[in-house]
């Protein structure tokens, strides 16, 4: 039974760094299955394991074969394996791979592909999720899951094979079977609802950011810094960026721009009054620079300029771990500006909390921050498709999606696939969700279903499809307190699913 199907496969390479977490181990006890998972749905077993390989102790130049097998008796099936190799055995892989693509077209090369190649790297997560699905079969209820792990035949010498039990039985969760027959489930099936959110309006839309004066070491590009340039070249920078920012608005269909704000934000360096002078024909300069480049047009543009940012420099250094924190924030607390806070700032400690703060804290507090504000009007069915097909999905609005899939048959691929994406792109919407399990629904995805159902079960708008999805689950009474909510708030659906289940009785 080796090698007879074609089967989906996902594995996810886990980067970010962890714990080592103990499990069962497996090859010479190097690595581990830290969890392990099987179910069956709509004739598949899917099997899905985790598995952590810190301690896997393999040369740069050699590389280690893992195929799961499921076993019972005289049955044997043999899953997609998984190839970790080396970092130079990983170089030799890829070359052998590019000179023998064209040999494989010709259907001359016999050597079995991996379905996953991973590089044994040092510097990530030695870790990944294993998940495939093969056809079910009665006999895999019994099997056990073994792992072959497999070492490469490098350097004249015989690789050897080692054989772990992971699983003694899959032991699949019992499924829940509708009580109802085929034809009952099409007709409640036929009953989902679908919702209609409220129409949309010419609502006020605002983007924000901020142009940093010193970006932080990890960010810096090469040039010069906005704060290392003169006047006049700091200008063109903020001109430049903030361009940029009202391109992607005035690309949107049915933008209109109503404003665009900005704001200087200055550190504490010298006599304040001065600053603030400086502050007022720093605004000044820099709004007429971007109006003699008609950066806003005719839109309404505000320039403000605030010498001492002292709220930010609080918040910084709230969030630091520098010497005398506490002190530092009680003088910035409790003495006023005017009254010496600078001052009394560069006399605690010799002043080594106030160089912390030359150093770490102004630089992060200088910038340039902007708001820009704009309305755009809902757009039709044929704007929302183009835009749609476009590539651009994220900038429609949900009674978009649901415009563009209202244009297309009930039903349809195109109707069912509009729905779906609009509730991945509108994770929070309950319409947005319970449309998406109304497709699923559909279709008899009870799982898929219930994921998007559950966390908006509670409310009304939601209670006929709850009790559609309790019914098909072979929950008759739950399905029925569901039903009954939504036939008391109006959802004629659920009326009609209620006179069914009362003619089965």
């Amino acid at each position: 039974m080796k090698n007879l199907i074609r089967i989906p496969l996902t594995l996810a390479l886990l980067f970010a760094t962890c714990g080592f977490c103990p499990g069962q181990e497996f090859y010479r006890g190097e690595l581990f299955v830290t969890g392990q998972h099987f179910s069956q749905t709509d004739g598949h077993l899917t099997v899905e394991l985790s598995v952590d390989f810190e301690n896997l102790q393999m040369p740069s130049d050699e590389s280690l074969t893992v195929t799961p097998v499921l076993k019972s008796g005289e049955y044997e099936q043999e899953l997609p394996s998984v190839l970790i190799n080396g970092a130079e055995k990983q170089k030799v892989y890829q070359r052998s791979q590019a000179l023998s693509a064209g040999k494989r077209n010709g259907k001359v090369h016999t050597s079995p592909i991996p379905a996953v190649v991973i590089r044994d790297d040092l510097a990530v997560s030695r870790a990944f999720t294993y998940k495939v699905s093969v056809p079910y079969e009665e006999w895999m209820e019994w099997a056990v899951l073994l792992l072959r792990s497999q070492e490469c035949a490098c350097h004249g010498r015989k690789g050897d094979i080692y054989e772990d039990k992971i699983a003694d039985g899959i032991r699949l969760p019992k499924m829940k079977t509708s009580p109802l027959d085929a034809d009952t489930d099409a007709g409640f099936l036929s009953l989902v609802n679908f919702i209609q959110p409220a129409p949309d309006r010419d609502t006020l839309h605002c983007i924000t950011g901020f142009i940093p004066y010193f970006e932080p070491e990890s960010e810096r590009k090469d040039g010069k810094q906005l704060g290392e340039l003169s006047e006049e070249k700091q200008n063109f920078e903020i001109y430049y960026r903030l361009r940029n920012a009202l391109r992607d608005v005035r690309r949107e269909t049915g933008a209109e721009l109503s404003k665009v704000s900005v704001t200087g934000y200055g550190a504490p360096v010298g006599n304040l009054k001065k600053n603030e002078a400086n502050a007022l024909i720093r605004a000044l300069k820099l709004k007429e620079y971007l109006r003699e480049n008609r950066l806003a047009g005719r839109t309404l543009l505000e320039v403000n300029w605030i010498s001492e940012d002292w709220d930010s420099i609080t918040s910084l250094v709230r969030e630091s771990d520098m010497m005398l924190r506490d002190a530092t924030l009680d003088l910035i607390d409790n003495v006023e500006v005017a009254k010496g806070r600078e001052r009394m700032l560069m006399s605690l400690a010799d002043g080594k909390p106030y160089k912390y703060l030359v150093e770490k804290v102004f630089p992060a507090v200088m910038r340039v921050g902007y708001r820009i504000e704009y309305t755009r009007k809902p757009l039709d069915a044929a704007e929302s498709l183009q835009l749609l097909r476009s590539g651009r999905q994220r900038a429609l609005r949900l009674n978009e999606f649901f415009a563009v899939a209202d244009s297309y048959p009930a039903g349809s691929t195109e109707y069912n696939d509009v729905l779906d994406l609009a509730a991945r792109l509108f994770p929070d919407s309950p319409e947005a969700n319970i449309n998406a399990a109304a497709v699923a629904l559909s279709k008899k995805e009870l799982s898929k279903a219930r994921g998007y159902l559950e966390r908006f079960a509670t409310l009304p708008i939601a209670y006929n499809n709850m009790g559609i999805l309790c019914l098909l689950e072979g929950n008759r009474d739950k399905a029925e307190v569901y039903l009954t909510m939504a036939a008391t708030t109006g959802v004629e659906q659920a009326v009609k699913a209620l006179g069914k289940l009362k003619i089965k009785k």
